[in-house]
């Protein structure tokens, strides 16, 4: 009989999750906040998107989330 493979380790999810927050460019997390402050602004989205963006900004860092080149 054959062996059988053993099954590969799991991935931490949450883990890599907040290595890969950790590892974005203030850029990257500027045009997240943007999206998600467009989409709060938006009348055509869902009161449960707009619910979604506004704790996804607040993850990010509220209005300190945003990036400026001339605030170096």
């Amino acid at each position: 009989m054959p062996e059988l493979r053993k099954n590969p380790k799991q991935r931490d999810i949450v883990g890599d999750a907040a290595q890969e927050n950790a590892l974005q460019a203030p850029e990257e997390i500027s045009n997240q906040a943007r999206g998600h402050k467009a989409n709060l602004s938006n009348p055509n989205t869902s009161e449960q998107s707009k619910e979604n963006s506004k704790q996804k900004l607040e993850e990010l860092g509220g209005e300190g989330a945003f990036f400026s080149k001339d605030s170096k």
